[in-house]
């Protein structure tokens, strides 16, 4: 009977150790599932961050070929305005990129961190290394040809009003040379400008172009007279003074020589001048009597 109660109170020792075993082995196993679990979440969740960062990238970079597009068919009559849109873009496009470098550079940090082989990755966070190293350098590029366009176009500004200026200037100098040439002109055809009136003894007189006193000699323009009897006419183009009389007098002094008188016996009498500047040298009018 004791020997019964042994061989029952081993085996019951034997039967516990056997659960404590498998009780620790099945802690061990949820441990390590756990584990596991955790890291396959970490991975999926840092793959999910590099394939949203992924396309963050390659969005990056269509935006710069937009803003490429907008410098590369900007029109002429297009300015400061459409260069500011687009230098400001492309700022904010490097903002971006700066960021998404940053983000790169710490999952490379984990990757390299890691004791495990993550070899694809590390292969997908250097192509988008290259990618934003492109992306920076078409940036730059972009900027330098805004730069150069905003030069070309200082440049063409400064010529303009170069050029409006010296037009100015020039139309100034015109004007004011055109202006005193005809202030010349007036001055000469002032200069040159004489009078002589035709007319019978009674004409004459009535126009108070000639004067007689009782007893006296004829005085020729000494008083008031009538101006607007003479005919106005420039010393250097009148050449004759056609009388249509056949009896002609001159009572103003003209010099002899200066001029003489022309025309058939019995036909109308011409004065030809002969020489201008002498025929006006002592008056600038001119009174011929004809009958």
């Amino acid at each position: 009977m004791k020997k019964l109660i042994l061989i029952a109170g081993i085996g019951a020792s034997l039967l516990m150790a056997s659960c404590s075993g498998n009780q620790k082995k099945v802690d061990e196993d949820s441990a390590r599932i756990a584990d596991l679990t955790a890291e396959y979440q970490q991975a999926t969740n840092f793959n999910d961050s590099l394939m949203l960062l992924m396309g963050d990238i390659y969005t990056g970079l269509d935006s710069i070929n937009t803003q490429e597009g907008l410098l590369y068919n900007m029109t002429t009559g297009e300015g400061g305005d459409r260069r500011a849109e687009i230098r400001n873009n492309l700022s904010q496009i490097k903002a971006r990129l700066a960021a998404n470098k940053k983000l790169l550079e710490e999952m490379e940090a984990k990757v390299n961190s890691s004791d495990k082989n993550n070899s694809v990755q590390a292969r997908t966070i250097a192509q988008l290394r290259q990618h934003i190293e492109q992306q920076d350098a078409k940036i730059k590029q972009l900027e330098a040809q805004l730069s150069s366009a905003k030069a070309e176009i200082d440049t063409l500004h400064s010529t303009v009003a170069r050029t409006q200026e010296q037009v100015k200037q020039e139309t100034a100098a015109k004007e004011q040379a055109q202006a005193a040439a005809e202030d010349a002109t007036k001055e000469a055809n002032e200069a040159n400008k004489v009078y002589y009136a035709i007319g019978s003894n009674k004409e004459l007189k009535k126009k108070g172009l000639l004067e007689k006193k009782f007893l006296g000699s004829t005085k020729v323009l000494k008083g008031q007279f009538d101006a607007s009897y003479f005919q106005v006419a420039d010393k250097r183009t009148l050449k004759s003074i056609p009388t249509g009389s056949k009896k002609v007098k001159m009572w103003t002094n003209m010099p002899a020589g200066s001029y003489r008188i022309v025309g058939e016996k019995d036909g109308p009498k011409t004065i030809e001048i002969t020489d201008p500047n002498k025929f006006w040298s002592l008056s600038t009018h001119c009174v011929i009597q004809i009958d």
